[in-house]
C-alpha cells in the first residue's frame, strides 16, 4: 500500500524528467496516495503519507512556496515534486527553501511543464495499487504459513515464486494497544521509513494487536540502535517492550519463531524489561516448550496452595513474602528491605511458610521446588492472559 520515493525516482526519473533538488535523506519515506495541491487552505485534508503534486499557480504570493512546504511538512507530507515552467522554475525557488527541505529530509522534486499531471498521476496510483495488491499478498503468505495450513513443501515453493528466499532470520513481536487501522498504518510507515535506512529486507505487519517484524538474522550495534529508536519512536501505541526469537533456518518455521517471540514478549513484559530473546528468558524457555498446562498446573499446586489457600482466608502475603526471600537468597534483610517489611515481620511469615508447608527452606531443593512453583505460576498467567496455545 506504500512506495519509497527513492524507488519511483529510480523508476521513473527519465521518463518523467524528475530533478531532485534536496532532501536526498528523505527517500526512504513511503507514500501512500498522489495529490494534486495548489491551494494552501485544502492541506488540512490531508492524512500524511501522501506525495504532492504542485504547478506553483499561487507561486506569485510572497513567501508562498516557504509557508506551503513548512504546511506539507507540519502534516507529514513524504515529498513535493513541482511541475515547473510555467508559474514557477526551479530559478525561483529560493535557498531558504532548499535549506529547509535539506535540515528536514524532506525531498523537493521538479518536473518540466511538458509532463501531464494525469498521465504521471494515473502511473504512480496505478503502481501503488500494484504495490498493495503485492504486499497483501506477501502478508497473507505469511500468514498462512504462521498458522501452519499447508505441508512446508508448498510454503518454499510459494516462497520462491514471490522471489522470496530462504535465509536465516529471527522474529520480533512488539505488543501494542492499537486497534484502530489508521493508528496501526500511521505506524508502520513510521517504522518501515526507519527500517529502510539499513537496506536490508523485512516484513513488518499487524496480527491482532501485536507488531510482527521479520528480518534477516543480524546482531550488530547498528540495528540494535535502530530497534531501540523505534521503541521511542511510537509512545502512542506503548509498546515499551518486546521478544525476539531464536535464529531459524527459513521462514516456513516462522511458527516456531512466533511461539519464541510471544514468550519473550511475554516475560519481558512480566519482569519489565524493554526487550528479551527466547534464549535469555531462563526457566521460562523450557515450560513454554513444554506447554502441557495439567502437568504444570499440578505441580504449582503441589507446592504453593496451602500458601495461597492461608492467604485467601487470612488476607496475609505468605506466597509473595516467600517469593521474594527465594529470589533473593533466602535473605531476611533483602525481603524486608525490598517489601519496605520490617525484618521480624518476615522471620515471623517464613516461619508460618514451614508450619504450613512442613518444608525445610534450608534444603536447596527444597528451595529450588518452590522457585519452580513460582515460574509455573508466572507462566500459567501469561498463557491465560495472552491466550497462548497450551
Amino acid at each position: 500500500m506504500s512506495i519509497q520515493i527513492k524507488q519511483i525516482l529510480d523508476e521513473t526519473s527519465d521518463h518523467y524528467a524528475l530533478h531532485l533538488l534536496t532532501g536526498p535523506n528523505g527517500l526512504t519515506r513511503e507514500f501512500t496516495w498522489v495529490q494534486l495541491c495548489e491551494d494552501i487552505s485544502n492541506i488540512d485534508f490531508f492524512q500524511g503519507s501522501e506525495l504532492v503534486i504542485t504547478t506553483g499557480l499561487c507561486a506569485m504570493q510572497d513567501d508562498w512556496l516557504h509557508q506551503f512546504i513548512l504546511s506539507l511538512i507540519d502534516r507529514h507530507v513524504c515529498g513535493l515534486i513541482i511541475n515547473v515552467g510555467k508559474y514557477i522554475t526551479e530559478q525561483d525557488i529560493p535557498a531558504e527553501v532548499l535549506t529547509l527541505c535539506q535540515e528536514q529530509h524532506f525531498p523537493l522534486i521538479t518536473m518540466p511543464w511538458k509532463i501531464h499531471l494525469a498521465a504521471i498521476m494515473q502511473d504512480y496510483c496505478g503502481r501503488l495499487l500494484f504495490a498493495q495488491q503485492q504486499e497483501q499478498t506477501r502478508e497473507a503468505l505469511f500468514r498462512d504459513i504462521l498458522f501452519e495450513q499447508r505441508p512446508r513443501e508448498e510454503y518454499r515453493q510459494e516462497l520462491q515464486r514471490h522471489g522470496i528466499e530462504d535465509e536465516p532470520f529471527s522474529l520480533r513481536i512488539f505488543p501494542s494497544d492499537l486497534t484502530e487501522s489508521p493508528q496501526q498504518q500511521s505506524l508502520l510507515l513510521a517504522w518501515k521509513r526507519k527500517l529502510n535506512h539499513l537496506h536490508l529486507p523485512y516484513v513488518l505487519f499487524f496480527l491482532n494487536h501485536q507488531l510482527l517484524l521479520l528480518s534477516p538474522a543480524r546482531n550488530d550495534e547498528v540495528q540494535t540502535a535502530l530497534l531501540a529508536e523505534l521503541m521511542t519512536d511510537a509512545p502512542a501505541a506503548k509498546t515499551f517492550h518486546y521478544g525476539e526469537s531464536s535464529v531459524h533456518a527459513d521462514f516456513t518455521e516462522l511458527p516456531s519463531a512466533f511461539r519464541e517471540a510471544a514468550a519473550a514478549a511475554a516475560v519481558a513484559g512480566l519482569t519489565q524489561q524493554q526487550h528479551l530473546s527466547f534464549e535469555h528468558i531462563g526457566p521460562y524457555r523450557l515450560l513454554f516448550a513444554l506447554r502441557d498446562a495439567p502437568l504444570l498446573t499440578k505441580m504449582r499446586d503441589q507446592r504453593l496452595q496451602p500458601l495461597l489457600a492461608y492467604d485467601a482466608q487470612h488476607r496475609t502475603q505468605l506466597t509473595a513474602t516467600l517469593r521474594t526471600y527465594l529470589f533473593h537468597s533466602n535473605s531476611l534483610q533483602e525481603t524486608a528491605a525490598l517489601t519496605f517489611t520490617h525484618r521480624n515481620t518476615i522471620n515471623y511469615r517464613i516461619h508460618k511458610v514451614r508450619e504450613l508447608t512442613g518444608c525445610k527452606l534450608e534444603d536447596s531443593v527444597t528451595c529450588f521446588d518452590f522457585m519452580l512453583a513460582f515460574y509455573i505460576d508466572d507462566y500459567l498467567r501469561m498463557c491465560s492472559e495472552h491466550k497462548f496455545n497450551h
